[in-house]
Parts: structure tokens; sequence; C-alpha cells
């Protein structure tokens, strides 16, 4: 959009509701105060300077500094903080809070904005990393208020055990050593070593086999044909999951 203004292709008011869109995306993703992108209007003008001149306008060509809570950054390395970020966003908030997986996510979460390649610097994953401990923070206290709820409602004795609620409210994950196994597996996770994320995958479906057993007689019950396979399909589309999150195709 900046680059269709520096071409004439669009007006200034268009340009305005374009950047306060940005900014709040950036707030969103990043956690950062609303309205603090600056520099959009000299990147604009470089843009124009590069197009009378003849040379493209690309992420590698662009040298403005933009600011983004008082940190500088090209606007390359914004856009690959803010891919980063909306891809974290993806998984951490797959499946809402209050899971098995919740906890799981939340370590994956810790550890892949440290992998290399993602061409961030040392200061932006420090940045990014402070804005997912935020949105961490506010996952575990909306696990908290699905507890309270969960608790409060009419068990279902098939959750006994693993999951506390299930008659009116979702089921709650509520194991605690369920709870601080997994969180303790993927803490391990080197981001550079595959084989590390690797262990915690398979130390999430120990842990969680015994509960997928249990759910199998209860399938059982509805579909015979199928409760053999269960588990094993369980876990097989649970592994390719987890594979999809961390090659970046989740």
């Amino acid at each position: 959009m900046s680059w269709k203004y520096a071409k004439g292709q669009i007006s200034e008011d268009e340009l305005t509701a374009y950047s306060a869109a940005f900014e709040s995306n950036v707030h969103c993703t990043l956690n950062t105060d609303r309205n603090s992108v600056w520099g959009i209007n000299a990147l604009v003008k470089e843009m124009k300077e590069n197009i009378s001149k003849g040379i493209a306008n690309t992420p590698d060509n662009l040298k403005t500094k933009l600011s983004v809570d008082g940190m500088e950054v090209t606007w390359k390395e914004l856009m690959n903080m803010q891919k980063t970020g909306e891809y974290i966003d993806k998984f951490l908030g797959a499946g809402g809070a209050g899971t098995y997986m919740t906890y799981a996510n939340i370590g994956i979460a810790r550890a892949y904005v440290h992998k290399s390649g993602l061409g961030l610097t040392e200061q932006q994953e420090k940045f990014l990393s402070e804005a997912i401990e935020k949105k961490i923070y506010r996952t575990l206290e909306t696990s908290k208020i699905l507890l309270e709820l969960a608790v409060a409602d009419k068990q279902n004795p098939m959750w006994e055990g693993y999951y506390i609620g299930g008659t009116r409210t979702q089921p709650v994950a509520s194991n605690p050593k369920m709870i601080s196994e997994i969180t303790e597996a993927f803490s391990k996770i080197d981001p550079n070593d595959k084989s590390t994320y690797d262990a915690a995958v398979d130390r999430f479906q120990e842990i969680m086999r015994p509960w997928e057993t249990t759910f199998a007689s209860y399938v059982a019950r509805q579909a015979p044909g199928y409760a053999s396979s269960y588990v094993q399909e369980k876990e097989y589309h649970s592994r390719v999951g987890f594979q999809a999150i961390w090659n970046g195709t989740y």
C-alpha cells in the first residue's frame, strides 16, 4: 500500500487508513503501544526517490529505519518480526485454552522465536519473546477461568483424573502431574536442535497415552470397529500436527 502511494495510485487518505490498520496489526502481534510505528512517511519518501531513479522497491532495497516502541528496524526486519509473531499466534491460540495441548504450545512458542533462519537479531528475538510471554500469561489466565467454571459444573465421571467439567462446560485439563510433565518436556527444547523437539513430542504422547487409552474404551461403545486403532491414529495425527508447527507449515 505504501508502494502504491509512492507511485501515485492511492490517495493520502487511503495511505493514512492503511497506516492505522498496519499499526493496529503490529500492536496486536508484537504487543506494542498503539500508534507506536514511526517512519512510514520517511519510508514513502525513499520509495518515491527509488521510483524516480528506476530502482525497484523491495524489502532488501529499502533502508529507511522505522521505530517500533523505540526499537529501530528496517521494513524487512519489521516484516520478519510480524510474520513470525503472526505464525506463533496461530498455533499458540489453536484449540483455545484449558487443554493439555495448551501447555505444549506454550513451550513451542517460547522456543520457536529463537529458531535460526527466521531473520531476527538478538534484540528482535528478545522483543518478540516479551510479546509472546504477555500472550502466554493471558492464555494461562483464561485457562484458570475455564477451570473455575468447570469446577462449578456437574462433573462427568468419564473425565475423572484427567479433566474437570464436561456436562455443561467444556472439559478442562486438570491433572497437575500431567500439566507439569508436559511443561517440563517442552521447556527442554533447543530451538536449533530438532531432535530435542522430537523428544518433547514423544514425551507428550507418552504422557497423554493413558488418557487416550481410557477414552478409547468410550469410543468402543460408540464405534467398536474404530476403537482398536483409535490411540494409534490419534498419535499419528498428533505427530503430523507437531511436525507441521515446527516446519512452519501449520
